[in-house]
């Protein structure tokens, strides 16, 4: 499989070759619900929860079966308010947004290569889940996101898998500044897992 590289993004920092750039990308640490370096769960949707068989400690858990109100109505609960849908619908979410789940920014440097793993597992084979390294620079006098490449989930079974893949910011831009990695997960309505999530520099 292939990582797709599309888009646009700035540089900043660099780190050593092998070293790891995405904190605590292993989930293990955190308090108050929330997996440190990363957003707060929803605790419905979106689960810090103990990894299912074949896991080790804690993983992010995105759980698309669950409806458009249901959704709504955890996000209005736990003050995840940006997301409220203007008219929910009682189909799974699966069916038409999907789940997103993103880590914090760390710095981009435009002239490296860069490699992303992680493990997935979910509980319908197919391809419902995605990783997402999005990058953003500024653009007009405001921040946007310049570049993004995405890894497809594509897996026969429900155990883990291990995903890696490279990508080159700088095959599409120059004036990067941060990027993100984006967990998600849409249809077929399922249970989709992800854990030990690395970003490091490969050149």
């Amino acid at each position: 499989m292939k990582i797709r590289v599309c888009m646009l993004t700035a540089a900043v920092a660099a780190a050593a070759v092998g070293e790891a750039l995405l904190p605590n990308g292993d989930f293990e640490h955190g308090r108050g619900g929330r997996p440190e370096y990363w957003q707060k769960p929803d605790g419905l949707g979106a689960r810090w929860a103990e990894a299912p068989e074949g896991g080790d400690g804690k993983a992010i858990c995105l759980d698309t079966r669950v409806t458009e109100k249901e959704m709504c109505a955890q996000w209005e609960r736990t003050g995840l308010d940006e997301w409220i849908f203007p008219k929910p619908v009682d189909d799974p979410i699966a069916r038409t947004y999907g789940l997103s789940f993103y880590s914090d920014p760390v710095p981009v440097d435009t002239g490296r290569t860069y490699r992303i793993s992680f493990d997935y597992r979910t509980t319908r084979p197919g391809e419902g889940g995605k990783v997402w390294v999005r990058a953003y620079g500024e653009f007009r006098g405001r921040k946007r996101r310049l570049y993004e490449t995405v890894v497809w989930c594509r897996v026969k079974d429900t155990s883990w898998h291990h995903f890696e893949e490279t990508f080159h910011p700088a095959k599409c831009r120059k004036d990067l500044i941060d990027m993100k990695v984006m967990l998600f997960a849409t249809f077929p309505p399922a249970e989709y897992w992800f854990d030990n999530v690395e970003i490091e520099e490969v050149e």
